[in-house]
This record gives structure tokens, sequence and C-alpha cells, in this order.
């Protein structure tokens, strides 16, 4: 960084369109005051046509001036009037540049504009097309990215947030963009799953919990929709759905699904929890989340690092301290338990 600087300190014509040949040229013609072409050459060492070139451009710029006889004769401009007026030249397109950007912005938006409304739905086939625009509508994000998450898993190209590099949505969120994410229990059951959960719910992100999702997609600022058409094809087509009653559909299933999903937290030790648990012993607590996910027996023991025969005696525990008979009903008081604002009541009589 300070090797540029110093390049550009030594070379500051540059910025004034004189090259450092030209420069070179005019520091000599200002120390002999008056010369020609084969005078310049030996003290710039190089060829007379090489000097003869020089001097032209010098006095296109207005850096010299030349006799009308041949060889012509080349006297310098002194830098406080040559320099300043190439200056002030500069200044004026400047300027003009500077009043034009308002009309190309509208000019821009009318564009965008046209396009969003002229095309609701595209294709994608090309990974680094996907991949260029995915990153443009995280980087341009300023409200709202939610997204479905569900297996399998594309290893080799960019899915939902939550299978990507997290250096964007983390760079969002410190700039105020809010994260939604629903995660399928299936995916929840993947090996690393919930270390990732974890981590991003640490990060600010708010994950619920819903047994089986339609499909994967990720809805930027309720602006652009990303929906991977075969997420089994790691190379596959993506849908993009831009503004469109369509895309209004799409954003009202995510609510939801929202509403009817169950919402995530994590204990200081790490171990997924719900929401609230409040009469229900600490280790029997963390199965409420497994549970009400969908997940198995097999899964949930995966999750919670126990042994089959330590997870059949928490979910005993379970349903005793739930005062239930059948793994229904402690699902039902489980709920219950921990999210008794989302159930209905009925009124007593």
């Amino acid at each position: 960084m300070s090797t540029m600087r110093s390049d550009y300190a030594a070379r500051p014509l540059e910025t004034l369109g004189i090259s450092t040949d030209e420069e070179r040229a005019y520091r000599a013609l200002l120390s002999r005051r008056l010369a020609n072409a084969r005078d310049l050459s030996s003290t710039l060492g190089i060829t007379v046509r090489a000097t003869q070139r020089l001097l032209d451009a010098l006095a296109a710029k207005g850096l010299a001036t030349h006799s009308p006889e041949r060889p012509r004769r080349y006297m310098p401009v002194q830098p406080e009037f040559a320099l300043e007026a190439i200056v002030s030249q500069r200044q004026a397109e400047l300027e003009r540049a500077r009043a034009a950007i308002p009309d190309l912005k509208k000019h821009a938006s009318k564009l965008r504009a046209d396009a969003d409304r002229g095309e609701v739905v595209e294709l994608v086939t090309s990974r680094d097309a996907e991949r260029r625009i995915f990153e443009q509508a995280q980087h341009a994000a300023r409200n709202e990215v939610v997204t479905l998450v569900r297996p399998p898993v594309r290893l080799t190209r960019l899915d939902t947030p939550f299978e990507q590099d997290q250096q964007p949505q983390r760079s969002a969120r410190a700039r105020g963009v809010r994260y939604r994410s629903i995660v399928d229990a299936g995916w929840l059951a993947l090996p690393g799953a919930p270390a990732r959960v974890r981590s991003e719910s640490e990060s600010g992100e708010e994950i619920r919990v819903f047994p089986e999702l339609p499909f994967k997609i990720a809805i930027f600022d309720r602006r652009i929709a990303f929906i991977p058409l075969n997420p089994h094809e790691p190379d596959g087509a993506t849908l993009l759905v831009r503004l469109s009653a369509l895309l209004d559909a799409l954003y009202a299933l995510f609510e939801s699904l929202w509403e009817r999903s169950t919402p995530l937290a994590f204990a200081p030790a790490g171990a997924m929890k719900a929401a609230k648990a409040s009469r229900v012993p600490e280790a029997a607590a963390k199965l409420i989340p497994l549970l009400a996910a969908g997940l198995n027996d097999k899964a949930i023991a995966h999750e919670l690092d126990v042994s089959s025969a330590t997870l059949n005696r928490r979910l005993a525990e379970l349903m005793k301290a739930l005062d239930t008979r059948t793994r229904f009903q402690m699902g039902w008081r489980a709920a219950l338990e921990a999210f008794p604002e989302r159930v209905p009541r009925t009124r007593s009589k």
C-alpha cells in the first residue's frame, strides 16, 4: 500500500493525463527554455523521432509552444499557467460527469423496474450466473432475508444461506438486516446441522423447525426469491421469482409456516432446547424441540449424544413429568408446557 502511494507521489501529473515520458520531456524543456528535438534527445536518452513525438504531445496539451520554422524549436509554458489550465479543464469535465449521475440513476431505476415487470420468473442454468445474482442479492439486502432449509445439501453450489459461506449474512445482520430461517426436521438430523444452527442462532438469526418443508427457498427483501428446481442435482437450474403476486404468495407461505414452526433456543452448554420449558426437568426438556421437529429416536439420540437406553430413560422421565401415558399425549403436553401462548385454550363454564 505504501509503495502505491509513493508511486503516485512520484508521478503527480499522470492524474492530468500527462504520461511519465511527457513529464520527463517537460522537465527537460523547462531546464533548457528553448530547444528542438535533436537538442533534447540526448538528454532524454531516446531517438530524435521519439523526442519529436513527445514535444508535439506537450504542445497539444498546452505545455509548450513552438516556432513556425523547421526544425521546430520548442519553448515551455510555465507550470503556473499550463497546469492550472489543465486542472481547470479536468474539474469542469468532472462536474459535467457529476451532473449526469442523477439522470443515469433515474434511467437505471427505470430499466430495473421494466425488467421486474417484464420478467417475473427467470430460469438460471449457469452456475456462475446464479452465484453472481445470489451474491448481489446478499449485498443489496436492507431489511429481511427469509429461507426454508431442507435436505439434500448441495455441497458444490450456492444454496440457502445455511449452506454457504456465512460472512455475507453476518455482514448484512451487522447493518440491520433481519434473518429468519425455518429448517426441515430431516435437515436438522444431518451431521453437523445442529452445530450450524447453534452458530447462526448465536449470531442473531431467528430459527424455527418444521416437520417437513415443501421445498427450498431464499427470499431477499420480498423482491427476489431463489428456488432450486432439483435440489438433488448440484448443478441443477434455479428459478428466480421477482416482484409479483407469485412472490407475494411465496412470502405468505413462509409466514404461514413460520407461525406453525417450533422456535429453537440453546442452553449455555450448547444443547438445543425449546424456547420455554418451565416445569420439565432440564435433561428431559432438551427432548421437546426434537420431538416437536419430528425427529425419530435414533436422530434424537445422535443429537444429544446419548445411548438408546439413556434416551428411553429421559423419555420416560418426560412422560412422567407431564403425567402422560402415550407418546402422543406427551407431545401434546410438551407443546403446552413449552409454548402455552400458541395453543388455544377452551373456556371453562
